[in-house]
């Protein structure tokens, strides 16, 4: 062979059987540790030895807001995918851990969740601005693009953000010299057009505190729960009496895992709170198991609700629809103030002010959420805008 196309020999017969020989073993000894990890148990080296061993779970979380940080027992989660905005924790032992997601400028999510070995317990967080973010609409614009807002339209102001440049204008507005926004008064008639629906959420609301009403004067429940429910991706939310619900009507097998349980774990009110514990009881003592159209049934190795009730800080309930682009957190307008509310209920539901105010009217428009407060009309968001 020339010197510069070196020749490599191979291994001999002998050496290559025992490379092959040594392989065979490092597989037959490495298989059962890897499913051993793999379905979640671990050797406890705590005192020292290997003859402990410990069953573990893990737990992923999902995040809305960007530039949060996920804890875990107040330690902090590494394992942050950046893109995804999600975590998988591993090697957590049996038992309810806490769970909490902040960031500068949101609100806190904290819950405490259950984890089971060998299972992983799914979340999802939720963190909206603790100022709240708005993009006002105006009727009047400057030449410049600024924002003409009128003096009986400053309470947002007072109390919110906005990345928007404006000016204050006297009572009395030099319209000539202004442009006019057309989307102003596209807003104005969408709320106008609204008025029927909220006369009748509000009519459903007193009907619960009467003991009895006439038909001939009041519009029957039927006619006001038409306009009351509303339905989003297999998840329907309806008012009752003054409650809101949140009820599954969608194939059992992709039910989401917050209306199930743990059926070894359903009976201790430590793991998921006393309400769910008391709901499921209470569902199971009046139907049967394994019937999907029963209020609790059995799919996949989990006890599964159908509805979870939804909290509305004891306030009466003005509107409610689901959060734009989202199935698992309704949007909720009480008596003071606007709110994002989670349906999952294990623990607690975890409840934050997008917007406050007394004197509201909200509607959605697309993926956008829309504020009247008094004369001023704006857009707010759920995340932070600067």
């Amino acid at each position: 062979m020339s010197p510069n196309n070196p020749y490599v020999q191979p291994l001999p017969r002998a050496q290559r059987r025992l490379v092959f020989i040594f392989l065979i073993i490092l597989f037959v000894v490495a298989m059962p540790l890897l499913v051993f990890y793999a379905i979640g148990y671990r050797f406890d080296f705590s005192d020292g030895g290997l003859h402990n061993i410990m069953s573990v779970g893990g737990m992923y979380v999902n995040t809305e807001a960007e530039n949060v940080s996920i804890y875990i027992d107040n330690k902090p989660v590494e394992d942050l995918r950046i893109f995804q905005r999600a975590a998988y924790i591993q090697n957590l032992k049996a038992g309810v851990h806490q769970l909490h997601v902040q960031g500068n400028g949101v609100q806190t999510w904290v819950k405490n969740l259950p984890v089971f070995a060998h299972f992983v317990t799914e979340a999802a967080a939720f963190n909206m601005p603790i100022v709240p973010q708005i993009r006002l609409i105006t009727k009047y614009q400057t030449i410049n693009g600024a924002l003409v807002v009128e003096a009986t339209s400053t309470p947002p102001l007072s109390i919110a953000s906005t990345t928007q440049s404006y000016v204050l204008a006297s009572s009395t507005i030099a319209t000539s010299t202004y442009i006019i926004d057309p989307e102003y008064a596209y807003i104005v008639s969408l709320f106008a057009s609204t008025t029927e629906e909220r006369l009748l959420l509000n009519q459903l609301a007193d009907l619960a505190s009467e003991s009895f009403v006439f038909s001939e004067t009041v519009p029957t429940n039927r006619s006001i729960m038409a306009t009351t429910t509303v339905v989003f991706n297999d998840i329907q939310l309806s008012l009752r009496a003054e409650d809101v619900f949140a009820t599954w009507i969608g194939d059992t097998r992709d039910i989401p895992y917050y209306f199930c349980v743990n059926p070894a774990a359903s009976s201790s009110p430590i793991f998921y709170g006393a309400h769910v514990t008391n709901q499921i009881f209470a569902a199971a003592s009046s139907t049967v198991f394994d019937v999907p159209t029963a209020p609790v049934f059995e799919a996949s190795n989990r006890l599964c609700r159908t509805e979870i009730r939804i909290d509305r800080k004891w306030q009466m309930v003005k509107w409610f629809s689901f959060v734009p682009g989202s199935r698992d957190l309704v949007l909720m307008h009480l008596s003071d103030g606007i709110y994002v509310v989670e349906i999952d209920d294990r623990a607690w539901q975890n409840t934050q002010l997008l917007y406050p105010g007394t004197k509201l009217d909200l509607i959605i428009d697309g993926e956008r959420i829309m504020v009247k407060d008094n004369n001023a009309y704006f857009e707010v968001y759920t995340e932070l805008t600067n």
